[in-house]
């Protein structure tokens, strides 16, 4: 019986050793989905606000390139001069102008804003301001630290049209009291929650025109 047992048994085990192996299992087919790159990203979100503008590739030489640059000629509503900004500086503004300039107008002003106002954008110069202005008058000048206008990264806000026409200006009506000078210091008070510099005419001299609005490293809320 224990004979028979045991080759009951080795015959038992050479069935199961010759039975073939079962097929491995396949990894599943999976690939890492490829994420888009922070100016994409950029450009597509000032595309869904509807802004009207033009990526211009590579911009400045040396000190005053501009990353990811973009000529907007309108962001909620047209400007009165286009500019050329840092896609994120473009796109900072264009936000600033839906969620702040065009509901401060209708609540302060009784209607929207149809045109924005600016001095300037991209310029290739160092800071200005009355210590360095007082240098280049003496002839004394020699440079100083490079202006976030030089990056692409600011703007010089000078004011607003109205639906009606009629123009709401910081030179104007910064210090003309009633319901302009207030929707201009309410304006520039909000605008230090967007922007990382804000410089209004009480600043200085420099500033008695426009309001200075940066996305640069410094923090300056200079309202």
């Amino acid at each position: 019986m224990r004979r028979i047992a045991a080759l009951v048994l080795l015959g038992f085990l050479a069935a199961c050793g010759s039975a073939p192996a079962p097929a491995p299992i396949a990894p599943p087919n999976y690939s890492a989905p490829r994420l888009a790159d922070p100016d994409t990203i950029c450009l597509r979100d000032l595309s869904a606000e509807n802004a009207i503008f033009q990526p211009l590739g590579s911009f400045g030489e040396g000190h005053c390139s501009i990353d990811n640059p973009v000529r907007i000629t309108a962001g909620t509503v047209p400007w009165n001069h286009p500019g050329i900004l840092t896609c994120q500086m473009a796109d900072t503004l264009v936000r600033f102008e839906a969620t702040v300039v065009q509901p401060l107008a209708r609540r302060l002003l009784g209607q929207p804003v149809r045109r924005m106002l600016n001095l300037g954008t991209y310029d290739c110069r160092t800071q200005r301001n009355e210590t360095t202005e007082a240098a280049l008058r003496l002839g004394t000048s020699r440079g100083g630290k490079l202006s976030e206008h030089a990056k692409g990264r600011a703007i010089d806000f000078a004011g607003v049209e109205l639906a009606d026409g009629s123009l709401i200006t910081v030179k104007d009506n910064w210090r003309a009291g009633g319901a302009p000078q207030k929707f201009l210091h309410e304006l520039a008070r909000a605008s230090c929650d967007s922007f990382n510099v804000v410089l209004t005419p009480n600043h200085d001299r420099l500033h008695q025109d426009h309001i200075h609005m940066d996305i640069g490293p410094s923090v300056l809320c200079g309202y």
